[in-house]
């Protein structure tokens, strides 16, 4: 048995203008994915999606590719595809595998309102795939180092994703702590840094309420590319401006030039979000931002907004006391930060 347990994450700054080369840098958040492998007798593979209890048989064909023998999992077996794909294509696997017992478990990124369950939005997807790679990898004894399989793991994400996404959720559930990067124009990785945690920066992770759809709002993002270019370039030229001045001040550890910064790429964002019609700054977001304010703090949407966290940020103790004590009707993440990434234990 092999098992898999990686962080989800929350951005910090450069959310969107990460997909078009500005720095961007997010932290590792104690709410973990994790993934099971084992190895089965017999002809047939099952996986196991603990989120809907249910189980769903597949075979690998000797051409490399994954056939499930009776209805397909939906986007869950889209993942457990993509990341047995990129295996055989990246990681030296070859040949098909023995037969697998797969199972993920992603609960702890999901709370219930009203008795409805609802999504947190900290990157539970890219959490379980990392899990899911580095638990396979070990059950299987592939000679992956721990570079390539941060290719592993970005490769296969992309194959997830239909070839879009910075891969910053990915990069942080595989390393922890707090992840800096930048990629290029053909959204590989170009530069990725461990930044840290500033002392004497505080921060609290507010969830809104509501789940968003990473995937329907970066479609509006694109869209607004196609039909404004000039507006998306002028928005674009504002957010790397202020992610550029925030990633300064995060590694010259400058708190007031952090929170400055971040201020500014709230504002440009809401800017951009008026424009586009995206959807990022909803009325829960205007909400926590004003009671934020109030007290002196910086609230800003983290990662594609829609809903989903914000995180209130400040260099006062008491301000964020204050800030939580007025946010009570919201759920306030009480999740350890900056924590380790993925960690794989394996029997025998």
């Amino acid at each position: 048995m092999t098992v898999a347990t990686t962080p989800g994450k929350l951005v910090v700054f450069g959310d969107y203008a990460v997909l078009e080369g500005a720095p961007a840098a997010a932290v590792s958040v104690d709410v973990r994915a994790r993934a099971q492998v084992d190895l089965a007798d017999g002809p047939n593979s099952v996986f196991i999606d603990l989120a809907g209890g249910q189980a769903y048989d597949f075979i690998v064909d000797p051409g490399v590719s994954l056939r499930w023998t009776g209805v397909p999992p939906g986007e869950r077996g889209t993942l457990v595809a993509a990341v047995l794909d990129t295996c055989h294509e990246l990681a030296h696997l070859n040949g098909p595998p023995p037969a697998l017992r797969i199972s993920l478990n992603t609960d702890a990124f999901y709370t219930s309102v009203g008795g409805i369950t609802e999504k947190l939005g900290l990157g539970s997807s890219a959490a379980a795939l990392v899990a899911l790679t580095g638990a396979l990898v070990a059950a299987l004894r592939i000679p992956v180092e721990h570079d390539s399989l941060l290719n592993v793991c970005q490769a296969a994400h992309r194959h997830f994703q239909g070839g879009r996404g910075s891969g910053i959720d990915v990069t942080t559930a595989l390393l922890g702590g707090v992840v800096g990067m930048r990629v290029d124009s053909g959204e590989s990785t170009s530069a990725i840094d461990s930044l840290g945690w500033p002392e004497g920066l505080l921060m609290q992770p507010v969830w809104s309420g509501r789940s968003a759809s990473t995937r329907e709002l970066l479609q509006r993002f694109y869209t607004y590319q196609d039909n404004d270019p000039d507006g998306f370039a002028h928005h674009l030229r504002n957010l790397t401006r202020f992610a550029t001045l925030a990633d300064a001040a995060w590694r010259g550890r400058k708190v007031a030039g952090i929170l400055s910064a971040l201020t500014g790429y709230d504002d440009a964002l809401r800017a951009l979000d008026y424009d586009a019609k995206i959807g990022i700054n909803t009325s829960a977001h205007e909400r926590l931002r004003g009671l934020a304010e109030r007290h002196g703090a910086v609230y800003k949407t983290s990662g594609a907004g829609g809903g989903d966290f914000g995180i209130v940020l400040s260099d006062s103790a008491d301000i964020m006391t204050s800030v939580g004590e007025d946010m009570s009707d919201f759920e306030l993440l009480e999740a350890n930060v900056c924590v380790a990434g993925l960690h794989v234990t394996a029997d025998g």
